[in-house]
């Protein structure tokens, strides 16, 4: 038994150290967050295991008004059944800025005051920080990305843009598998200095195509905010965006060692908090009189990509959001993994909040399927068509 305890022991210190020389000492934490919980990847109550950065409550709060038919609004049974078996966490709704719909699961332990994870949602908080940029004059997303990070001077990267960045256009090859525990994603996500790996990255082929979905994009969208801004990522999107909507409650936003934020993945916060992030784009940037995000970099934001010179045409993405058409009606939607979602349908003056484990497999034009299910739900409880 002593034998096998030191062997043991010994296998363990080797095994870490291997771990340290080859830069991969992130699967530990991967392994305590991951799988020794029965998961094959991050799941969104992983607030626990994140350092974070606090985004604390409004100085001027503004909670949601209560729409006229709260009260009465109820989930249908065959929804709510699948609801469950999706081991949905919280859904939210809000029908002309007034929240009709505040659901947390009775069968989640801590359901209703968890705050769960984005995930890819909040990418397009990325991108609304850099619109704040924008509008302080502080960058153009025409402006070339080596104007602030210089190693993109030369070669392909000297055409790179930030505009490009924010399309998923970049031509740098990140890698997106966060199933695969030696990858980037899964370096960046466990793992320390995320913005020291970024420089071994860089332009392959030509800048602005092709299109292809990576994290690395909004962790670059990061690094070239910080050159031009004095605080952390965090500290600015909360005192630029999540502080001037009047968030009630605090939220939370993963960060490495050195204090960056995960910010592909990792804002925590509740469903109304999300549908508020949502509203502002459906509000073109806008609270009250207030500009926070200029009203055309939303629009810009909310435009597919388009045709691509390498004959692709994206037209269900714009700056790190997604958008499609359902029922006539246009959306526009943040998606974040197993389903997170905060899809606003301009027209219809709505805005729908999803968060939880899992989702059901399966896109319809790049969209999740289960965006659709969640619109309809969310024009049934409205009653609108």
């Amino acid at each position: 038994m002593k034998r096998f305890l030191i062997g043991t022991i010994t296998v363990s210190i080797l095994a870490y150290g291997l771990s340290l020389v080859t830069d991969n000492a992130h699967m530990w934490r991967g392994l305590r967050q991951c799988y020794l919980r029965g998961y094959k990847n991050a799941q969104v109550d992983d607030l626990r295991f994140q350092d974070t950065r606090v985004l604390p409550a409004s100085k001027t709060p503004r909670p949601w008004p209560l729409h006229p038919r709260h009260d009465e609004v109820v989930i249908p049974p065959e929804v709510l059944d699948s609801t469950h078996a999706w081991n949905t966490v919280a859904l939210a709704v809000v029908h002309r800025d007034s929240l009709l719909l505040d659901w947390t699961s009775d069968r989640i332990p801590g359901a209703d005051t968890m705050r769960t994870n984005a995930f890819s949602a909040a990418k397009t908080l990325a991108a609304m920080a850099i619109g704040v940029a924008e509008l302080d004059s502080l960058l153009s997303v025409q402006d070339p990305v080596s104007k602030y990070l210089p190693r993109f001077a030369e070669g392909p990267a000297a055409g790179l843009t930030i505009e490009h960045v924010l399309q998923m256009r970049s031509g740098i090859p990140y890698g997106e598998n966060y199933k695969n525990p030696f990858g980037f994603m899964a370096k960046c996500t466990y793992g320390e200095d995320i913005l020291d790996r970024l420089p071994s990255y860089t332009v392959e082929g030509t800048a602005g195509i092709p299109w292809e979905y990576q994290g690395g994009n909004t962790l670059l969208l990061q690094e070239i905010l910080l050159q031009v801004i004095d605080e952390p990522f965090g500290a600015w999107f909360h005192r630029r965006i999540w502080d001037p909507i009047g968030a009630p409650e605090e939220a939370r936003w993963g960060v490495d060692n050195n204090g960056h934020e995960r910010n592909y993945c990792c804002f925590y916060t509740t469903a109304p908090g999300y549908a508020r992030l949502g509203q502002l784009v459906l509000d073109s940037g806008m609270v009250g009189t207030d500009t926070l995000v200029d009203p055309d970099f939303i629009r810009r934001m909310t435009t597919p990509v388009g045709p691509l010179p390498d004959g692709s045409d994206i037209s269900f993405y714009g700056y790190q959001m997604w958008m499609g058409e359902h029922r006539g009606h246009a959306f526009k939607s943040m998606q974040g993994l197993h389903g997170q979602y905060v899809i606003v349908i301009p027209d219809l003056d709505l805005v729908a909040v999803r968060t939880g484990f899992f989702r059901p497999k399966g896109k319809i034009r790049g969209i999740d399927a289960d965006v659709y299910d969640t619109i309809d739900l969310a024009m049934a409880l409205a009653e609108v068509r």
